[in-house]
């Protein structure tokens, strides 16, 4: 648009994209759409070295299974990602405290 700034990335998330107005999400407005769904064993994985670079493979595949046991496939990367953020300095209560991962936040 006539206001528009090149070079920009904005990013939109909704849970319910079929109540947004067609003209916000017109082409030239929103060119990409990209379904994020919930975490399975590697997004987990993943997430979990993100935050805690120093560990190896092995607790990240501890972290994961552990919650996907405990939580199947319904938990959101947002969710892991705040729980990962109550221990910042300390992987293994990470991995401990699992079970309350939905609770504390």
């Amino acid at each position: 648009g006539a206001v528009g700034s090149e070079g920009r990335l904005t990013f939109l998330t909704t849970n319910y994209p079929e109540r947004l107005d067609p003209a916000l999400i017109r082409p030239g407005r929103v060119d990409v759409k990209q379904y994020i769904g919930h975490c399975g064993l590697p997004e987990l994985e993943k997430i979990y070295l993100k935050f805690y670079p120093q560990v190896d493979d092995e607790k990240a595949k501890e972290f994961a299974t552990k919650v996907f046991d405990n939580f199947k496939e319904n938990i959101s990367p947002a969710q892991v990602q705040a729980y990962l953020l109550l221990y910042p300095e300390d992987p293994e209560m990470a991995i401990e405290n699992v079970s309350q991962l939905t609770n504390k936040l």
